[in-house]
């Protein structure tokens, strides 16, 4: 099946064409038709799996060009960039769409909501700091998307979705896309298509990415744990890693570490909270680009990064709640690529990998040191 067979024009097909996409994803195979018909949709699939095109596409399919027409709500500024990226690649210059975001000028956005804009994908405080100075009109909108809703949720802007849709009050149509679902989303979505919806499920039947091989190291004391850690990347050779930590104090201890490790053959990398927007961008550019091949974050800092070919993800922290770890590995194999996992657990931290493997319905291999990496490690020159 390719995208015209799905309703995609001509002018849109060549498009997706130009950005060397061919076939659709399974996601895109089932959202598209639906929303080109009109149905407001709820759809869960896992991370990489191709959901970004799978609404902007019909949206520019039907714009009318309005302003203000379509808005998306993202969890993250970095997020609300990446998608903003695929419209301006699909949209063949016809397209008008911007950030809205924190962090930033919030006049040059002003200027820029008034010059005229089609598609608007932003995080729900700045957009409602915007509604509130009369600045953004939802006047003409007649698409909503929440992007990575799990997300939003997450990290506590279950209360401004919530605002933002009661002050909509035109005839739009509504599409949720989320690696996970839960009973309050679902609700929502209940309350806001009047329980006419298409509910679209591809992903909860295959929790983890079958295309990663997860592993993990069962350390006995946590004085271990950084050694083991430093064999992981003797052994596995990563091309190009993102490790998770479960603190920004972890993390930061970790970059001095891993920058003072003699021997270590990585460029390091940290993304936290505590950076500046810019500095984030910078980082996040430099890892993409692979200028940075090791980059250490938490769960917050790296919600809704979009990056290609992560050959690894590393749980140097193991985390607390499940979910986190399929968000975690779901940053590696991504679009049928291949990918390793791999999760340091402490001894007394077992019934949480226990929880994960219940979670996920599958056994995760045990990896042990060799004794030769055991003696290589005492060598004080590494």
């Amino acid at each position: 099946m390719n995208f015209e067979e799905l309703g995609i024009s001509e002018s849109n097909t060549f498009a997706l064409k130009r950005n060397n996409i061919i076939y659709p994803t399974p996601v895109q195979k089932k959202a598209i038709p639906l929303i080109i018909k009109g149905h407001h949709v709820m759809a869960q699939s896992k991370t990489g799996s191709g959901k970004t095109i799978a609404f902007i596409l019909p949206i520019i399919e039907q714009l009318r060009y309005l302003d203000n027409e379509a808005l998306i709500l993202a969890p993250t500024r970095e997020l609300a960039k990446q998608t903003n990226k695929v419209i301006k690649d699909l949209g063949n210059g016809k397209v008008k769409s911007m950030t809205i975001y924190g962090g930033v000028s919030i006049n040059n956005q002003i200027t820029k909501i008034e010059h005229g804009v089609n598609i608007i994908v932003g995080t729900p405080g700045r957009i409602i700091d915007l509604y509130k100075r009369k600045k953004l009109s939802f006047r003409n909108v007649r698409f909503v998307v929440l992007d990575e809703a799990d997300r939003l949720w997450d990290m506590g802007f279950a209360p401004d979705v919530k605002y933002i849709l009661s002050k909509i009050h035109t005839k739009y149509q509504f599409m949720l896309f989320s690696a996970t679902l839960d009973y309050d989303m679902r609700k929502l979505v209940k309350k806001y298509t009047k329980n006419k919806f298409e509910f679209l499920n591809l992903s909860r039947d295959s929790l983890t990415v079958s295309n990663t091989r997860q592993y993990y190291y069962l350390i006995d004391r946590f004085e271990e744990k950084y050694k083991t850690f430093l064999k992981v990347l003797r052994v596995e050779k990563p091309k190009h890693v993102l490790v998770f930590v479960n603190t920004k104090k972890t993390a930061a201890w970790l970059e001095r570490k891993l920058k003072h490790q003699r021997g270590l053959s990585f460029n390091v990398g940290i993304i936290s909270g505590r950076l500046s927007q810019v500095q984030r961008e910078n980082i996040l550019s430099d890892f993409r680009t692979q200028k940075v091949n090791l980059l250490i974050a938490t769960d917050v800092a790296a919600r809704g990064l979009d990056i290609d070919d992560v050959s690894h993800v590393i749980n140097y922290d193991i985390p607390k709640f499940p979910d986190n770890y399929i968000h975690r590995i779901g940053r590696t194999s991504r679009m049928n690529k291949k990918g390793v996992a791999i999760t340091l657990c402490l001894k007394d931290e077992y019934e949480y990998l226990c929880h994960i493997e219940g979670l996920i319905d599958r056994e995760i291999e045990l990896k042990t040191i060799e004794k030769k990496e055991k003696e290589y490690y005492h060598n004080p020159f590494y």
